[in-house]
């Protein structure tokens, strides 16, 4: 075996305990219990979520001996609301830290969690991305801005997925999860084929890629009958396929598959005020078929949106809050495009080089495709 092979490792995470299905929310009191016959969990959530798991689970929650504070997430997953979710962990002595949420809350939760040496446990309510299964959070600063991606040492102790309360959200949400899985297989393809390194800073893993490339096909085969099941509030077998792509695969297909250009575009799109309105996913999702373009498949970018106008995800310029034309929207466009190259960004693991002038083009023509197949 030659040096260069000995020193081309690679790594595999995920969660330790993945549990998806109708009701699995009630197998927390015996989860927390794991941590200690009366160990401590801080619950965070938001004041609507609490209000959507009803107060007769919480009853019993405290009647099968499960020991709770609530802490209210402030709506951003930012430093100084990961410092404050830490105090109140540490005035209450928990034991456990417990997300109910979405995605920027169970991002604050596992911060929270592994900056305080805690186990954590996930329980998203919303489909919206891979955050969950994740051990990375993305920390924005007050005003919507990626500042920077945290990693942390393992990945989530235990997610668990209760589908009948995903089915409850608003469809958007659902929506936003498939846009940002839609970047899983296509960007982790393109790291393995340019030789780049994964979040982990190792290379891909067949695992992930397999992953990915799985996450893609329950996509494109059931995405739409999905979405259109959620809107009738139907748990189907598609929902349930795609609510794991969204949230298991996707995030085995990131962190172990890899990253390239479409989350670094969409971090690009967070420097414009106009774009902040949008959920990651809803970004993501566009950006997907930015970086089509811009690696040089135009064929493919023109999947990518047709698939993201048939689930109501942003497909032109316009649709991201880009209403501007001309010189005006060239100006953002080359603002966008300073952040997505900036070092720390994973286009980089393309092994290709790009211009802010060349990533501009790419926003500005995958637009003109989407003109042409939707006029």
């Amino acid at each position: 075996m030659t040096d260069s092979n000995m020193e081309r490792k690679t790594v595999i995470i995920m969660p330790m305990h993945y549990r998806q299905g109708p009701g699995v929310i009630r197998e927390l009191p015996a989860i927390v219990a794991r941590y200690g016959e009366k160990a401590q969990a801080l619950v965070i959530a938001t004041s609507g979520g609490l209000k959507r798991l009803g107060e007769d689970k919480l009853a019993a929650w405290k009647a099968e001996g499960m020991r709770m504070q609530t802490a209210e997430f402030a709506g951003e997953c930012s430093e100084a609301e990961i410092r404050r979710m830490k105090r109140e962990a540490e005035d209450c002595r928990a034991k456990v830290i417990v997300g109910i949420g979405g995605g920027k809350l169970l991002d604050t939760a596992k911060s929270a969690a592994y900056r305080l040496g805690l186990p954590v446990v996930i329980v998203p309510t919303i489909a919206s991305s891979d955050a969950p299964c994740s051990a990375l959070s993305v920390i924005y600063d007050e005003h919507g801005r990626v500042v920077k991606l945290e990693t942390h040492p393992h990945n989530p102790d235990v997610v668990l997925v209760d589908t009948e309360l995903i089915i409850r959200a608003p469809l958007r949400f659902l929506a936003a999860g498939m846009g940002d899985a839609l970047a899983t297989a296509p960007e982790a393809l393109a790291c393995l084929r340019g030789g780049g390194k994964t979040i982990l800073g190792a290379y891909p893993t067949r695992l992930g890629t397999a992953a990915a490339e799985l996450c893609a096909r329950i996509l494109e085969e059931d995405g739409v009958q999905a979405y259109m099941d959620a809107g009738r509030g139907e748990l189907t077998e598609a929902f349930e396929r795609v609510v794991e792509a969204n949230t298991l695969l996707s995030g085995i297909g990131f962190e172990s598959g890899g990253l390239a250009a479409a989350h670094s575009l969409h971090d690009g799109l967070t420097e414009l005020a106009e774009c902040h309105h949008l959920l990651h996913g809803e970004k993501v999702g566009f950006c997907t078929a930015v970086q089509a373009v811009l690696l040089g498949d135009p064929e493919e970018a023109a999947k990518y949106l047709r698939f993201c106008r048939q689930i109501g995800l942003p497909a032109t310029l316009a649709e991201t809050g880009i209403a501007a034309s001309g010189a005006e929207r060239r100006s953002k466009l080359l603002v966008a495009a300073r952040r997505t190259l900036a070092p720390e960004e994973t286009i980089h693991q393309t092994g290709r080089t790009f211009t802010e002038a060349e990533i501009a083009d790419a926003f500005e023509e995958t637009d003109r495709i989407a003109t042409r197949i939707f006029a």
